[in-house]
């Protein structure tokens, strides 16, 4: 696998000098592509993604002028144009009056104009991306780095989206209510196998360099049947295609130095993008070492003038050394060494013009290790050896008819093979408050190993028809099995439908209704908690309705309400009060949760604006998420009832400020007691810890403002761009956890007390990036 990657690094690195200098034509590309191309020059365009959305592309070739004289041309057709204000070239709509009908015998549109192609039935669809249509937020691959998240990290991103549920600390989120594990995250037509950095503490970046990526599309529910085996939402992202014939981007933070070279010419395009983390340069060793890297390659080419192949590999690398305690009397740490190798084919053919495939040969190899232990006499001495490799081919192909501008049919299989090797030793003694949990032995040690093998299928057809001007169905239906579990008729079926109505100007209308499974992947397997078995797949049922309104002066306002109903839920572990911990499986307030079903239920509404150099988001969500245990409805771990967010941006030619603020009821704790249970042999009380009504309270609320400041320079060659953010710039105390111990009162009786824990305080960090 090193030998594939490494050949495909000289590949990508040795076509950087293939240069051909050969302009990019216009015609084809979406206008908000030709635009951005004359921002990033530093031309001072501005326009609202809810006017130039992903359906306006460039019917013909503009006549060559100045960047001012072409985007009037390529503007013309669609009925908008460009007013100057205060030195802005701001897009908007021509006068009715004045508004030049296109001539149609001489404008032929560079792709076939298939309408029905490009309308979106789904609802709760968000595109993060620069061509958006019906988007929630317009945040593109440029924003993507100048929104003030940790890391610049394209998934970190969707945390800023209304109905999801996030600590901050980790990359990976909650969709409507969701466990983590629930989101699909695909880039380039391929599905990712578990791609993040320090996957063993709380997967705290993604292994995807968000300036390799074009933008990202967001279903947060109700996605067609195409995507399956996932019950809460889906990432999608493309990378990004150089409009320069060579362009390279070399970037040093405090999280990340990279490295970024993309172009094109006569015989195809490439993208190469490294980078390496710095944090163990800026920890202090002594709280451990925690070194990882990232390298993605791709490099596309036309087979024929309708086939074009593209080779994608993207390589992780972690080796991390974490240190929870330095105190020798009381240390814990873990050691994890994960090395994640993926690499696919892609080929998209156009068969005829109604007919088109695309065919995805994947690969993956992945291996982890993690070696921990604690020495503390006054809680727990424990250690943990976990070995996990996994090996996966995949093949999945997709066709699309679409006969007309009115009807589009899909179809497609998806098979894959997986095999993998589990191996876990643990054992833990307990002391002190530990040694007190009613029911918990003194020691706990587990040895268990498993090599489960074999395969998944599946298969899906979906049609969409527009029955009028104002009105589009589509349904589909999809099959799936496994046969690596050894569960007899466990196949699942997954019907699915979509409507969208437009019942006055401007408004759009969205009711998605379906059936959602998800099985339980052969790369996790919970042999950590001692369990060696599959679960059944588990179903989710989605009901949405959404409303989208573009207002007179074009701001989207959206209004989604939804309910998704859980069954067949598969049991899964949690820490009641400690859930940073390194070795969680061997803690004492470990427990394993069985719910019947679950549910999640709840309202968004969102509104979204570009005004020139300005632009603003905001989003308020109620919902409740439960879980069925014991015949009682109990709130999951992440539940929020009540969750607010806003931001802004503004940017000129050289300066980009932009704020993200976000607030949430407090996430649901359990209160801990401390009982007499009897009396030892001397007469003494025996006391033990009883848990409360788990997560019947709730921590404070959390609360949040980062910003971001940026700079562009000209230099001789290219551009650098200085930054500064700081994430909860307030350093608001939000609480993660509650830490109990045990202790004496006044009279020499055991007592309960306990402290805080936090989640990320004040944050702040700085990077340049130099682009040429």
């Amino acid at each position: 696998m090193m030998r594939v990657l490494l050949f495909l690094i000289v590949l990508a690195t040795s076509a950087v000098f293939a240069d051909d200098g050969q302009a990019v034509p216009y015609t084809g590309r979406t206008v908000a592509n030709v635009i951005d191309g004359f921002r990033d020059q530093g031309h001072r365009f501005a326009y609202s993604t809810n006017l130039v959305s992903d359906d306006l592309r460039v019917l013909a070739e503009p006549q060559p002028g100045s960047p001012l004289e072409v985007v009037r041309q390529i503007l013309r057709p669609h009925g908008l144009e460009v007013r100057d204000e205060a030195g802005v070239y701001l897009v908007v709509r021509a006068e009715p009056g004045q508004r030049p009908q296109p001539d149609t015998a001489a404008v032929k549109p560079a792709v076939p104009q298939a309408d029905i192609e490009t309308v979106i039935v789904a609802a709760s669809r968000y595109e993060i991306s620069r061509d958006i249509s019906t988007s929630q937020f317009a945040i593109d691959r440029r924003t993507i780095q100048n929104m003030p998240d940790v890391g610049e990290d394209p998934i970190r991103v969707t945390q800023r989206l209304p109905g999801t549920a996030a600590s901050g600390a980790s990359a990976a989120a909650h969709f409507r209510g969701g466990e983590q594990g629930e989101i699909g995250i695909v880039l380039n037509g391929q599905w990712l196998f578990d791609p993040f950095h320090i996957r063993d503490y709380q997967s705290i970046f993604s292994a995807i360099d968000a300036r390799a990526i074009d933008g990202v599309e967001v279903y947060t529910g109700g996605f067609p049947v195409r995507y399956g085996d996932r019950m809460s939402g889906l990432v999608l992202m493309d990378s990004m295609e150089s409009e320069k014939p060579r362009h390279t981007e070399i970037g040093l933070s405090v999280f990340n130095t990279s490295v970024l070279s993309a172009g094109n010419n006569s015989k195809g395009s490439w993208l190469f993008s490294a980078r390496r983390g710095n944090l163990d340069l800026v920890i202090d060793p002594k709280f451990g070492q925690p070194s990882y890297f990232d390298v993605f390659g791709e490099y596309a080419f036309e087979l024929t003038p309708d086939m074009r192949l593209s080779v994608n590999a993207l390589y992780a690398d972690d080796q991390v050394e974490l240190v929870l305690e330095t105190d020798p009397a009381e240390r814990e740490q873990v050691v994890s060494d994960t090395r994640n190798a993926q690499l696919w084919l892609r080929l998209d053919s156009d068969w005829a013009r109604t007919l088109s495939s695309s065919t995805v040969l994947s690969l993956v190899d992945y291996s982890n290790s993690r070696s921990g232990y604690a020495n503390d006499p006054e809680k727990m001495i424990a250690t943990a050896e976990d070995y996990r490799d996994v090996r996966q081919f995949a093949v999945r192909q997709d066709w699309v008819w679409s006969p007309s501008a009115r009807h589009r049919t899909q179809w497609g299989i998806h098979a894959a093979y997986g095999e993998a090797d589990y191996a876990y030793d643990g054992s833990a003694e307990y002391f002190g408050l530990q040694s007190l949990y009613s029911n918990q032995p003194d020691t706990v040690s587990r040895s268990v190993s498993a090599s489960p093998q074999g395969g998944s299928y599946a298969l899906y057809v979906s049609d969409r028809w527009r029955v009028s001007s104002r009105g589009v169905v589509e349904w589909g239906l999809r099959w799936d099995d496994q046969t690596y579990t050894d569960l007899s008729s466990d196949s699942q079926l997954s019907p699915r439908l979509n409507v969208m109505l437009q019942p006055w100007e401007r408004a759009e209308l969205r009711f998605s209704i379906g059936r959602y499974h998800q099985s339980q992947p052969v790369q996790s397997l919970q042999i950590e908690d001692g369990l060696t078995n599959f679960w059944p797949a588990q179903r989710a049922d989605h009901v949405i309705v959404g409303l989208k309104h573009l207002t007179g002066n074009d701001t989207a306002v959206r209004l989604e309400a939804f309910r998704k109903e859980i069954r067949d839920v598969r049991p899964r572990f949690e820490n009641l009060y400690d859930p940073l911990g390194l070795m969680p499986e061997l803690q004492a307030d470990r427990v394993r949760l069985d719910p019947s079903r679950a549910e999640a239920r709840g309202l968004e509404i969102s509104a979204d604006r570009t005004m020139g150099d300005w632009s603003w988001w905001a989003s308020y969500t109620w919902s409740k998420v439960t879980d069925r245990i014991d015949g009682r409805d109990v709130p999951r771990s992440w539940d929020q009832r009540h969750a607010a967010q806003g931001g802004f941006a503004w940017q000129n030619e050289v300066w980009n400020l932009s704020a993200a603020a976000s607030v949430h009821t407090g996430w649901p704790r359990t209160d801990l007691t401390l009982l007499e249970a009897g009396l030892d042999e001397d007469g003494e009380p025996v006391n033990v810890v009883v848990p409360g009504p788990r997560n019947e309270l709730r921590h404070p609320a959390f609360a949040s403002v980062d910003v971001r400041l940026s700079r562009r320079f000209k230099v001789r060659r290219g551009s650098l761009l200085a930054f500064v953010e700081i994430s909860n710039l307030l350093n608001r105390r939000n609480v993660c956890c509650t830490d109990w111990d045990v202790t004496e009162d006044a009279q020499g009786n055991e007592a309960l007390e306990y402290s805080l824990d936090y989640w990320m305080p004040l944050l702040p960090a700085i990077g340049v990036l130099w682009e040429f």
